[in-house]
């Protein structure tokens, strides 16, 4: 295929994507849902773009779909924040099927407790 062909294509999917993302940010779901699936037919979808078209399904009303990208992308979740972020998106769909309680749990899932740095020592001011 043709490089000037492939380019075009990502810059297609680019921009599907941020239009998609900013649809949904504004309050219109559906539309920016459209827009994110259409993004897919001009490159292969990244974890990113799975992970705005699952967010945008649970807005739309169809977190049974959100929990299916879920589902398939949890193998490729490899770092400690997209688990996180994951998990939350999980307990959201859950949630809005009414499964309260996998919803809790799947959001406690994600709650992660830093290390908080160490305070600093006091001076001694026993001279």
């Amino acid at each position: 295929m043709n490089e000037a062909v492939v380019a075009s294509d990502f810059s297609k999917a680019e921009a599907l994507h941020a239009m998609g993302s900013f649809y949904v940010r504004q309050g219109y779901p559906k539309q920016g849902l459209s827009l994110l699936l259409a993004s897919v037919k001009f490159a292969a979808p990244s974890l990113e773009l799975n992970r705005a078209i699952a967010h945008a399904y649970i807005l739309a009303g169809a977190p049974q779909k959100a929990l299916a990208i879920l589902d398939a992308l949890a193998p490729t979740v490899d770092t400690e924040d997209l688990r996180i972020a994951s998990a939350r998106l999980r307990a959201r769909a859950l949630l809005a099927l009414g499964h309260v309680e996998k919803a809790r749990l799947a959001f406690v899932d994600s709650v992660r407790f830093e290390k908080q740095p160490d305070r600093p020592q006091l001076m001694d001011r026993r001279l």
